[in-house]
């Protein structure tokens, strides 16, 4: 067992496919009634086939996280299945408007990319953080990036958004530290999820020969362990930042990126 939380309850954002559904099934693994927001109703069922492996109880919840009056409502329905929220997973995120291949920075990719991975963000914390202060307790987890530290091959404006990240983390630990409130940053490195393959298609149909990102090569080049990450590597993580052996962790970012940036 990485970490026991048995008998809390965590919402992950975007928690239904790729990294989410990662952190979802870790925590569910390890005992944690787990709520899961997407925008895919066909993440229900993947959300439900979670609860029936793990044996914990689990929701879905749609719901799009630059929606404020959509995030009200979806906060206010996971309160209905849980008295509780113990922990939060802010991963929704995006580079760009749907198709966007970043070789050209337009305003829309700008606006969209700050909209989810940073105004979002706050968003759904805000909603869950007057909860987390009543009661003294809570654990909020942000996924960053190593784009945040190092930007090759990704575009400007979503590096930005996730050093953005960092930055509201390290806010929010140091002013409700004394509440009892844990805040952390993840910045994973490189996981083929579905996200990476739409990206990397993207780029290569406008001519970008730096997309082979994911062979044996690329990855000795730039990590020392020499191997990509996954879904569940970020998830086990999560899972301990979540947990009480990691209480005295708080405004930090962790990267899980094989080595490829150390600071």
């Amino acid at each position: 067992m990485i970490a026991d939380l048995t008998g809390k309850t965590a919402i992950i954002t975007g928690g239904g496919q790729g990294l989410g559904l990662g952190i979802s099934t870790k925590m569910a693994g390890q005992g944690a009634n787990i709520i899961v927001t997407d925008l895919d109703d066909r993440n229900k069922q993947v959300v439900n086939d979670l609860a029936k492996t793990a044996g914990v109880r689990a929701c879905y919840i749609e719901m799009n996280v630059t929606d404020i009056e959509q995030v009200k409502s979806g906060i206010k329905e996971a309160f209905g299945f849980s008295e509780t929220i113990d922990i939060l997973v802010n991963n929704a995120g995006v580079s760009g408007t749907p198709g966007s291949t970043g070789t050209r920075w337009r305003d829309e990719d700008w606006e969209f990319t700050w909209k989810v991975n940073v105004k979002g963000l706050q968003s759904v914390t805000e909603q869950v953080l007057p909860h987390m202060l009543e009661r003294e307790y809570g654990k909020i987890i942000n996924i960053s990036s190593v784009a945040a530290r190092a930007a090759k091959y990704i575009t400007a404006y979503y590096a930005t958004t996730k050093m953005a990240v960092i930055a509201y983390t390290q806010a929010l630990a140091r002013e409700f530290g004394s509440k009892n409130i844990n805040v952390n940053a993840i910045a994973p490195g490189r996981i083929l999820t579905q996200f990476h393959k739409e990206w990397v298609e993207n780029r290569k149909k406008e001519g970008d020969t730096t997309t082979n990102l994911f062979s044996e090569e690329s990855l000795k080049q730039v990590m020392p362990l020499g191997r990509a990450q996954t879904p569940d590597d970020i998830g086990a993580l999560a899972t301990f930042l979540a947990s009480e052996d990691a209480k005295n962790i708080t405004g930090q970012t962790i990267q899980c990126d094989g080595g490829q940036v150390m600071v």
